[in-house]
């Protein structure tokens, strides 16, 4: 009944709205997937020549979330080893499971399956009771969390654009529905990069490898990348009173601070499927929604994502903290409530309320 419930809901929105999907660059040459409702099954191995053909094909199925390939193929119906590869965007995913924010200790938790313990926060692990390995996450979003999700997707462009010389034109922005950001780089520069060499940007974005050593004798603002980075953080002057351990410990503080939090496997695989913009996130009900770089940083997923603003539902909410979307809702436990529709389906899709009859 519930899985029910949200087809009907994510067929209407396609029905009103599937005009909003754009076509992505050269179509043709894309693979998609299409996860269903039924037993979450992986639709793979489609391609469309165009947008129209596209669109029908979501409406007649009704997916729970639609994706397509960063790549590009001669033949993107074929098995993998057969598809001929053409070369693929580059891609970064930032989300907020991959950032520690003092908010997951108000509204995450995670339970022990081997002995039922339970607790607050990102989950370890291994069971902080028993030991054990299997432990099940329960995450939520909030303004906060994605707050600081946007906040690593603006120093990634500043990285891309700064450091790599990327066009501003050539980066794309996407909110992904959930606890995130995809960003799309289209360039012929990236165009051919083979996994490898995507590996050394995600190295040099996220910090990894730099060389402290070197820095210390070229620590100024007329430098540029990394070195520059630090200049504007700290003051040479304040680093010579300092032991060189203590000067190590406070280069390495900032850079994690500068360093971006990405999903490292997604920027390496070059085989990558992506979520489609302006389809729904089967997690929430919202919108996968393009955004502007010049409107970035006063987006707000959790008004300008809601995919459907008519009507409302009555249902029962196990348990959820207190929530915004549109609005401020909550905190609820075991009680029935009527809510407008993208607040109901939200906590629907999330598995925290069912429909009352």
């Amino acid at each position: 009944m519930i899985e029910d419930y949200i087809k009907k809901k994510f067929s209407e929105y396609y029905r009103l709205f599937s005009w909003r999907i754009n076509e992505p660059k050269e179509i043709a040459k894309r693979e998609f997937g299409f996860l269903l409702f039924k037993e979450k099954i992986m639709v793979r191995h489609k391609s469309f020549l165009n947008i129209n053909n596209l669109r029908d094909f979501i409406k007649t199925i009704i997916p729970s979330d639609v994706y397509y390939s960063s790549a590009y193929y001669l033949k993107p119906e074929e098995e993998m080893k057969n598809k001929e590869w053409l070369g693929a965007d580059l891609i970064f995913d930032i989300d907020a499971d991959h950032i520690d924010t003092l908010c997951k200790k108000e509204h995450d938790k995670w339970i022990c399956k081997n002995c039922g313990y339970t607790s607050k926060g990102s989950p370890p692990e291994n069971c902080l009771k028993c030991g054990e390995n299997k432990i099940q996450a329960e995450t939520w979003i909030c303004q906060k969390c994605l707050e600081k999700a946007k906040e690593e997707t603006l120093k990634l462009i500043d990285f891309l654009m700064k450091d790599f010389g990327f066009k501003k034109e050539d980066i794309k922005a996407y909110f992904t529905g959930h606890r995130g950001y995809h960003i799309h780089v289209d360039s012929k520069e990236a165009l051919q990069l083979i996994s490898d060499e995507r590996k050394e940007i995600v190295d040099y974005v996220m910090g990894i490898g730099v060389d402290l050593n070197n820095l210390l004798n070229f620590i100024n603002e007329q430098t540029s990348g990394w070195t520059k980075r630090i200049a504007s953080a700290i003051k040479t002057n304040s680093l010579k009173s300092l032991t060189k351990k203590k000067i190590m410990r406070e280069l390495q503080s900032i850079i994690k601070d500068k360093a971006v939090k990405i999903d490292a496997v997604v920027t390496m695989d070059i085989h990558r499927l992506i979520r489609l913009p302006e389809t729904l996130n089967g997690k929430t009900g919202l919108r996968a929604v393009k955004v502007d770089l010049n409107h970035l940083e006063k987006f707000n997923p959790l008004i300008e994502a809601i995919a459907l603003n008519e009507g409302e539902e009555k249902i029962y909410i196990k348990e959820v903290p207190k929530f915004f979307l549109g609005e401020e809702f909550g905190p609820y436990k075991n009680e029935k409530a009527t809510l407008p529709t993208a607040a109901a389906l939200l906590l629907i899709c999330k598995g925290k309320a069912e429909l009352v009859n």
